[in-house]
């Protein structure tokens, strides 16, 4: 449990992998696209994982749902948030790419709704 009175991942327990999310990120436009450091390009777009408090520990990733395809260059400022400041990045921003990401996740077929 954390401050939160939510558990978190234990040593060696694992979060639910899935490859065919993770390998959806390629090929995909950058969902975060952070002004003046996205380099929009497709194919070095991969899955970003969301770390917040509460749903992994540290050095750990949570669930493969809690991914935004991101760049290389917007995962590394994303990555460190020492740098969200100089790059104007916020949580709304992360929020509209995240709901992007899952737009496109369920286009795709990737992510189903019960009652859809």
């Amino acid at each position: 449990m954390n401050i939160t009175q939510r558990p978190i991942f234990q040593k060696g327990q694992r979060p639910a992998a899935v490859k065919l999310i993770r390998d959806d990120a390629r090929g995909r436009d950058c969902t975060l696209m952070i002004p003046g450091v996205c380099c929009h390009d497709p194919a070095r777009t991969v899955g970003c994982h969301m770390r917040f408090f509460g749903f992994a520990g540290m050095g750990q990733k949570p669930d493969d749902i809690f991914i935004l395809d991101a760049c290389d260059c917007c995962h590394a400022v994303f990555d460190s948030r020492k740098r969200w400041a100089e790059a104007a990045l916020g949580w709304d921003d992360v929020l509209r790419a995240f709901m992007t990401t899952l737009a496109n996740r369920r286009a795709a077929g990737l992510i189903q709704l019960a009652r859809a």
